[in-house]
């Protein structure tokens, strides 16, 4: 039987359109498999991008460009509006759910057009296509161009959720000129973040990726264009004349050196943060004007910082005087630098003194020449006070009184403490010595803050914290205690005694119903000004100087930074009225009546007395022993010993040893010292009681002197009297050498035995070694 030639003709084209179809699918497959086994791409690189900032209120403070100049944003999927997700999927490509990457129907349909028939240039490219596009930056409007195109949109699909890649997306679709991404886009266009857009605003911006160059609303002309768009898709929606679009030219540069701070910490992204722009603006209005009004003293930079201290949030980051000079290399960050603090960092030696019980706020320090080892602190002002109580040592920031108390610390010491909350030093605590308590090491005033917080809260140490309401995988660091809420409280209070600046900044008068606990400091060789103050719950600091270390005999931290400190405390404490809460006194304080004149509690001998704070269990109580009750023949005049009393009549007098002595003196103060002995006294314990042997302060134990033949080779002996005591008798080798406070002795090759007596027999020792030398 004859096959009808038909039929034969279609069983061949049905075989092989089998045979082609059979072909495409194991191709298909073939190729699918294939890019199984190719390694994923990096889709987008997130690192290359922009990032945003944001104030507390969510107004932008920046939006930075890309390493490549570009604004690009990286903005999760869940933070994009679904209206702009649906417009974009609807416009761009409806079948995006459906298809492996590429449109079979579109890709036919446009190489009919754009290649056979050749009438008009059809893409079809889908958003996987367009997302190969921008990642690889394809030229697409060739024929091999279109296929590596389709390719790269194949090996995507392979590998990535359809989810990812509408993200990938929107974070790469050109929104015209620089801009890529809806969320840079959502910054540029509405100075909003992408979450917040509007269903209009979101429909207008899935317009613009189709034709950017066209249609981005960077000027007239591209609002007209996109508008066009609008009404082609969307018909007569009136949405287009509800849209306000912004000049990429007018994008904020507010708070620079802030902004920069949380790309350092944090990396790209859009922050929230908590700073304060009326704060900020408020800071950096008084920098301007304070420059301004010093710059023929030389005073040309400056910084700036303030913190909510309860929660630790920064409110306002200046750091320095202008961003955009370069001739004060303004682009440095001056709250971040490391400089030396002057005496900042004197009010945590006596924190650290108030906690170890060697100190209470009205303790007597010695303000006196002072050696230790081969090291002789100096004051600021190269003098010497006597006696001052911890409070006033402190306001007053003397030198020697610090060292001589940072010196007994232990368990912390102030290295170890510093250490403790989390600042880092180069060098180990030997290096530093004592001359930490001047500014020995490099802090910054990030570090200064820090620390100066701990005596608004309570003494538990905090981080700064420069997000709102916190960030994922950003938690707030938990708290600890690096000191008592009593030592933090008492340090407050007698800083908050620190008169006023003499003179104000401007014409501004500084309130005195605003208590400020502040402290300042000057480096050595007048580099830096420092002003530290707490008011309420606002912490502030305030830095002087330049960044390449020119040193100005003006930039002294009392006469300048204190003035400006006072300036911005006052105009923040108006903005924030809230914050100016005062601290009550923790429950392990206790009141007592102390002794003015000699800061221990008052004894029956002292004249007056007043209201003093101890910390219960810790502070060292004793009573007074500078008021002492004496006898003193009514003949002679002349102190008598004990015994011998029935014949006296009874005195009190003020025990001062002799380096005080000798400073009252100076300063043309009367003391009502006792009289001297009549004769010696056998038993010393009643009238004497309180008073100990004589203190050698040179030569120290086991001390080196160069001994040359031939030479005088003088060595000084200097000794303190304890209280009361009048003459000081010195001996070498048992061997008498002179008398007096301070004598000088002709040096000997050889160890020594030195001792001094004084005029009741108690006496001090130590040795010297006389080296000969060439």
């Amino acid at each position: 039987m004859a096959v009808p030639k038909a039929f034969f003709i279609g069983f061949c084209r049905r075989k092989v359109l089998e045979g082609f179809i059979l072909s495409v699918v194991v191709s298909g497959v073939s190729v699918w498999v294939v890019l199984g086994l190719v390694p994923p791409p990096l889709l987008v690189n997130q690192a290359d991008s922009s990032y945003a900032v944001t104030d507390r209120e969510g107004r932008l403070l920046r939006l930075s460009l890309s390493s490549d100049e570009k604004y690009r944003l990286w903005t999760p999927l869940a933070e994009l509006p679904e209206a702009l997700r649906q417009a974009t999927l609807q416009y761009e490509d409806r079948w995006f759910f459906f298809h492996p990457g590429v449109n079979p129907v579109a890709l036919a349909r446009a190489t009919w057009h754009s290649f056979i028939v050749r009438d008009r240039w059809l893409g079809a490219s889908t958003l996987s296509m367009q997302l190969a596009r921008q990642r690889w930056r394809l030229k697409t409007n060739t024929l091999e161009g279109k296929l590596r195109q389709i390719a790269y949109a194949l090996w995507l699909e392979r590998h990535f959720s359809k989810a990812v890649l509408l993200e990938a997306y929107l974070n790469l679709a050109p929104y015209g000129a620089n801009i890529e991404g809806a969320g840079a886009a959502a910054w540029v266009y509405f100075r909003k973040p992408a979450s917040r857009l509007s269903e209009d605003e979101a429909r207008a911006l899935a317009l613009i990726p189709q034709n950017p160059a066209q249609r981005a609303p960077l000027g007239k002309r591209g609002r007209s264009a996109l508008e066009q768009a609008w009404r082609t898709v969307y018909g007569d929606d009136p949405g287009f004349g509800r849209l306000w679009f912004r000049r990429r030219e007018d994008l904020p540069l507010r708070a620079p050196h802030f902004s920069e701070r949380l790309h350092e910490l944090f990396g790209n992204g859009t922050f929230h943060s908590t700073l304060d722009s009326k704060v900020q603006g408020l800071a950096e209005e008084l920098l301007t004007s304070f420059i301004r009004q010093h710059r023929a003293q030389g005073i040309v930079n400056a910084s700036a910082m303030v913190v909510h201290a309860p929660t630790m949030e920064v409110l306002a980051y200046v750091g320095s005087a202008d961003y955009l000079d370069r001739r004060i290399q303004g682009f440095v960050n001056g709250l971040k630098a490391r400089r030396s603090p002057g005496s900042t960092l004197k009010p945590f030696i006596y924190a650290l003194g108030l906690d170890q019980g060697l100190i209470t706020p009205d303790t007597l320090l010695k303000d006196t020449p002072l050696r230790v080892g081969e090291y002789q602190p100096e004051n600021f002002e190269r003098d010497f006070y006597g006696p001052l109580s911890a409070t006033e040592a402190l306001v007053r920031s003397r030198n020697v009184p610090a060292v001589a108390l940072l010196e007994r610390l232990s368990k912390p010491t102030l290295f170890q403490f510093l250490r403790q909350a989390g600042l880092r030093f180069s060098r180990e605590e030997a290096y530093y010595g004592l001359a930490l308590a001047m500014g020995g090491a490099e802090l910054s005033m990030e570090d200064l803050l820090r620390l100066y917080a701990l005596l608004a809260n309570g003494g538990e140490w905090r981080e700064l914290r420069w997000l709102s309401g916190g960030r994922p995988g950003n938690p707030v660091p938990a708290t600890r205690r690096l000191l008592s809420p009593e030592a933090a409280f008492l340090v407050r209070q007698m800083l908050e005694a620190n008169p006023r600046p003499q003179r104000s900044f401007g014409a501004r008068a500084y309130s005195s119903a605003l208590p400020v606990a502040w402290k300042t400091g000057t480096s050595s060789g007048f580099r830096d000004a420092w002003a530290v103050g707490l008011a309420g719950d606002l912490l502030a600091g305030v830095w002087l100087g330049n960044f390449d270390g020119t040193p100005n005999r003006w930039l002294v931290g009392r006469e300048l930074a204190g003035p400006l400190l006072f300036a911005i405390l006052e105009v923040v404490a108006l903005e924030r009225p809230e914050a100016g809460t005062r601290p009550v006194p923790p429950p392990g304080l206790k009141s007592v009546e102390i002794c003015p004149v000699s800061g221990a509690l008052r004894s029956p001998w002292c004249p007056h007395g007043k209201k003093g704070w101890i910390i219960r269990g810790v502070s060292p109580i004793r009573q007074c022993t500078v008021h002492r009750l004496i006898y003193v023949d009514p003949a002679s005049g002349l102190r008598l010993c004990r015994g011998d009393e029935a014949r006296g009549r009874p005195q009190v007098a003020e025990f001062w040893d002799s380096d005080e002595l000798d400073l009252f003196r100076l300063a043309g103060v009367r003391r009502d010292v006792p009289p001297p002995f009549e004769k010696p006294c056998e038993d010393l314990a009643g009238g004497d009681a309180g008073s100990g042997a004589p203190r050698i302060l040179s030569p120290q134990p086991d001390a080196n002197y160069p001994i040359r033949a031939g030479e005088a080779n003088p060595i000084e002996f200097s000794a303190v009297a304890s209280g009361g005591r009048h003459r000081l008798f010195w001996f070498v080798d048992d061997a008498y050498v002179g008398e007096g406070a301070t004598i000088s002795w002709s040096g000997k090759p050889g160890r020594h035995t030195v001792r001094v007596v004084d005029d009741q027999g108690l006496s001090a020792t130590t040795t010297l070694i006389g080296t000969p030398s060439e």
